[in-house]
């Protein structure tokens, strides 16, 4: 008659799978768990649009995630590094943002492994976002000014929607053509303290001490050759045909 103890032998598996199957299992649910966090992590990072915060958890990553290139083809067309930009606005579509392109790179989705296509842009303020802080400066803004500022941010490569060019103030009054995809650039915004860092640098017009607004017409005066503003000086452009000017300070 062959006899088993039931208890002594379940006691004996349960011993050889604490001992030997148990760590095994550990270190799967453990490398379960730590893949879905970091999954849920970029796609949670996605969602609230924190591309930046993507990024830097992407080059932290010991997998091959992310990559950096040079240009970047989306919808046909190729973007470089350096290359000026229009970007679509997703809460604006009559202003569209400015920026230039600093860096390209790709940080491929753990779970899906699909790119997350993204730029580097350094941004450009417009005349919108400055008079919010300076009303006054409403009057010399150009519509197609733009002021360079130190902030960075990374973008969705699909948001780009154009190139565009940035030029100084002269070299864009002299453009032969311009249409709504040149800007011209002579003023940095300082985007923490809200204020221009190089205003001492920029000359002064007319009575009014304004910087030079290439939309507005000037008059320049004969003796001087001081520019003013047809209305600071009190003419209509339309009814002045008089070949020589002399300004009040002159006449």
């Amino acid at each position: 008659m062959h006899c088993t103890n039931v208890e002594n032998e379940q006691t004996s598996k349960s011993n050889r799978q604490s001992s030997e199957t148990l760590p095994t299992i550990r270190k799967r649910i453990q490398k379960r768990t730590e893949k879905g966090l970091i999954d849920a992590t970029f796609k949670q990072l996605y969602k609230q649009n924190k591309l930046d915060e993507i990024v830097t958890k992407a080059q932290e990553n010991n997998e091959s995630i992310y990559e950096e290139y040079d240009e970047i083809k989306i919808h046909g067309t190729t973007w470089k590094i350096n290359d000026n930009v229009i970007i679509r606005n997703g809460d604006d579509f009559i202003e569209d943002y400015v920026g230039t392109i600093q860096k390209i790179c790709s940080v491929l989705e753990p779970s899906s492994k699909k790119l997350i296509c993204l730029c580097k842009v350094q941004w450009y303020m417009r005349k919108s976002d400055i008079i919010i802080h300076k009303p006054r400066a409403r009057q010399w803004i150009g519509t197609q000014e733009v002021f360079s500022t130190k902030t960075n941010n990374y973008i969705l490569a699909q948001t780009i929607m154009q190139k565009c060019t940035i030029v100084d103030c002269e070299e864009f009054v002299n453009m032969q053509k311009c249409d709504s995809t040149a800007y011209f650039n002579r003023l940095e915004w300082d985007v923490e303290n809200k204020k221009f860092t190089n205003m001492n640098k920029i000359q002064l017009y007319c009575l009014c001490q304004q910087p030079w607004n290439p939309e507005l017409n000037y008059i320049q005066c004969d003796k001087c050759k001081k520019w003013y503003h047809f209305q600071c000086v009190d003419l209509v452009i339309e009814c002045y045909d008089d070949k020589d000017y002399i300004c009040g300070y002159c006449n």
